[in-house]
């Protein structure tokens, strides 16, 4: 009698097992991305129980509070550079774009390693989480791209911005990446006029153009 009620027990304990790991792997897949915050979590359904859940069975890891993200084994993005710019992404309040030196190290044209992550920040908004750029008109439809989890300045107009503002990255160090990035045919003058025309800033940046192609 008793060896009988201990196996209904098991059971019943089993079934409530299984019943609770189907419902978090259910919501598992409701997890807007790789990184997310918990407002985005809730939005999706998923609560603050079961992401506690989550960690403990570590599908999920708490990278700060208030922000998560997939273990490895429920995401396909491994770069840490790209999980970094999420985190800051999803702990901002305003649309936002990686950009200058963050960007530079991500298109691999400068061997400078930025300790903070720069961000386009909408002025004048600042913030904690990142180095911003302040512009008044971030122009989020010009040489902007998006990823999963962040937007990023486009290489064009991450060298246009790096030469518009030499009190963040030196010109000697713009001028190193261009032409890294022309010698590794990562984008041409062409596609870089376009950009600063379309930014309107060709006649602010044809100078550094021309002393560009002089030294090539």
């Amino acid at each position: 009698m008793i060896i009988e009620k201990f196996k209904k027990l098991r059971k019943i304990g089993y079934l409530r097992y299984s019943r609770n790991m189907k419902d978090i792997e259910n919501l598992l897949q409701k997890l807007p991305k790789d990184v997310f915050t918990l407002r985005e979590a809730n939005l999706a359904g998923v609560s603050r129980y079961y992401l506690a859940k989550m960690i403990d069975g570590e599908q999920i890891n708490e990278l700060r509070r208030g922000v998560y993200q997939r273990n490895a084994a429920n995401r396909d993005n491994e770069n840490i550079q790209e999980t970094a710019f999420k985190v800051a992404t999803a702990k901002l309040k305003e649309k936002s774009a990686i950009c200058l030196w963050s960007a530079l190290s991500y298109y691999q044209i400068t061997e400078q390693v930025p300790s903070m992550i720069w961000a386009i920040l909408p002025y004048p908004y600042d913030s904690k989480y990142v180095r911003p750029l302040r512009l008044k008109d971030p122009q989020w439809d010009i040489g902007i791209e998006k990823h999963d989890g962040f937007l990023i300045t486009s290489i064009e107009r991450t060298l246009v911005e790096s030469f518009l503002n030499p009190k963040y990255v030196a010109a000697s160090e713009a001028f190193a990446s261009l032409k890294l990035a022309l010698k590794d045919k990562k984008t041409s003058m062409i596609k870089l006029l376009a950009t600063a025309e379309q930014l309107g800033v060709k006649e602010k940046i044809y100078p550094f153009i021309e002393i560009a192609l002089s030294q090539l």
